[in-house]
């Protein structure tokens, strides 16, 4: 569902960070008492909160994953400050984000202490969501325990670091009880709609996007763990367990003002933001062993305009950014940009309705529920582009349609991860697991990379892990780790 919402005007909502503050310079509300806290605002904070990590994902995980190519990057040739990286991102989430992960903490809290089955649902929802992203990148992290330093405990000031499996057991138990509040809530229980930047106050929605998570995390393990009857009941069960049913009813948050959108034209340096050429030549009908279809992808010429040079000459052509080069000196003319319409989409989806049909293609595949893999597969493609306003009735919509379902059966897993990865090229955290996971497409280094293999996880850096030493120490000497602690080790779930 789309909210637009103007970024400026939230109320953040500073919750305990760590031992750092003390109880008294808590602020939610200078009208509303410290001990009382509205569960609206706590709400209301939690998504405008996290939303700037996730639209910035393009940066270094869509680049180690290669949807995305920044100009003379260092992320491209793998020279980036990883331990700054690591650092930086593990603080947003923990103790900044304007809060999000605490009030979500927060907001679990006192909607239960007051009954409130809604609003607790919510904030497990979208403490699962933050920490979900979080747990792929890193491994083991703090789950149990996390965002609930307002309780004082020396347990919660220094959380242990849940074991990956342990916090994936943890998220779909929690999207688990999530449903079954929403469904079992009174009807006089509501959300307050305009905080509600995601589903309008939607409470029916709110339950399909907990469902649908649960499958996206499901699948993420089904290589580790088996998950078929788990996931056999959530597609087989809508009444019990619905799940989104359309592009509209998908999470999309929307920036009204332009300025807090990335890749917009006004924005220093956002022409240096390009598809890889990996996804162009890909998209062109090309790829070599990543050609998934002769045809030209119609999602292309939305994305991205074909180079200035070309145009010119009467000769429109795609050309994109290649990956690693250290110093790029190519005019800007001879690469495709950005195109006025993405740069003004201002749209970030939290999950798509795409992806939930290669899900379910996946889990046909695979045998887990029964079904037309093929034609589900096709359907998600279909939702893929349409989710841009793209007209699926063209010529060039058709056959490329047509090309890439016939071209699906014994290229299963190659497709279903090829398209994952393309279906929103800015989403880095999703592009970097699905690639990892599933294999496809394969990527090597850039041309200039100084590192003989893409980093596989984001390791702990130092300077955080100081601050928690036992429980970081007792993280990094078991396994998968094993005491290595780096970037070239794989998380739990990445086995092969």
């Amino acid at each position: 569902m789309k909210i637009l919402f103007k970024y400026t005007t939230i109320i953040a909502l500073l919750l305990l960070s760590g031992c750092e503050e003390s109880l008294e310079e808590i602020n939610i509300n200078p009208n509303q008492s410290v001990e009382n806290p509205s569960l609206d605002l706590l709400f209301g904070a939690i998504v405008p909160g996290m939303i700037g990590q996730l639209v910035q994902s393009y940066e270094v995980p869509g680049q180690l994953a290669q949807q995305i190519a920044v100009k003379n990057s260092e992320v491209g040739t793998l020279t980036h400050d990883e331990d700054a990286i690591s650092r930086r991102f593990w603080e947003t989430v923990y103790s900044e984000n304007n809060g999000a992960l605490r009030n979500a903490g927060f907001l679990i809290f006192e909607a239960e202490e007051r009954g409130n089955q809604v609003y607790q649902a919510l904030g497990k929802i979208l403490k699962a969501y933050i920490l979900s992203y979080t747990t792929d990148l890193f491994g083991d992290i703090p789950y149990t325990d996390a965002a609930q330093g307002f309780r004082f405990g020396e347990q919660y000031i220094f959380p242990k670091y849940d074991a990956q499996s342990e916090v994936y057991r943890a998220m779909l138990s929690d999207l688990r009880e999530a449903n079954t509040l929403l469904e079992t809530a009174a009807a006089n229980q509501r959300i307050d709609e305009s905080r509600d930047l995601l589903f309008k106050g939607d409470k029916g929605v709110w339950r399909k996007f907990a469902n649908s998570l649960r499958l996206r995390l499901l699948m993420r393990i089904s290589e580790v763990q088996d998950v078929q009857a788990e996931i056999a009941t959530l597609f087989e069960n809508p009444g019990m367990f619905p799940i989104f049913e359309s592009i509209e009813e998908t999470p999309q948050f929307v920036f009204e003002d332009i300025t807090r959108w990335p890749f917009q034209p006004e924005r220093v340096n956002s022409s240096d933001i390009r598809l890889s050429s990996i996804v162009v030549d890909i998209m062109k009908g090309e790829g070599n062993e990543n050609q998934i279809s002769t045809r030209s992808d119609p999602r292309l010429s939305f994305i991205v305009d074909p180079t200035e040079t070309s145009v010119a000459n009467g000769t429109p052509e795609f050309i994109g950014q290649p990956v690693g080069i250290a110093s790029d000196i190519e005019e800007d003319a001879n690469r495709s940009l950005l195109s006025s319409a993405f740069r003004t989409l201002n749209t970030f989806w939290l999950m798509t309705y795409a992806e939930l049909l290669f899900i379910k293609s996946e889990a046909i595949h695979k045998g887990f529920i029964t079904g037309n893999a093929q034609e589900v597969y096709r359907n998600g493609v279909l939702a893929s582009i349409t989710k841009y306003g793209i007209d699926e009735t063209t010529a060039e919509s058709i056959a490329y349609l047509e090309e890439v379902g016939n071209n699906f059966v014994g290229n299963e897993i190659k497709h279903l991860a090829i398209q994952r990865w393309l279906d929103q090229v800015n989403n880095g955290f999703e592009g970097y697991s699905v690639w990892r996971r599933m294999n496809h497409p394969i990527l090597t280094p850039g041309q200039d990379a100084v590192a003989p293999q893409i980093p596989l996880r984001y390791f702990y850096s130092s300077k955080t892990t100081d601050k928690n030493q036992v429980n970081a120490d007792e993280a990094i000497n078991r396994p998968p780790l094993n005491g290595r602690n780096t970037t070239f080790q794989k998380v739990w779930w990445d086995r092969d």
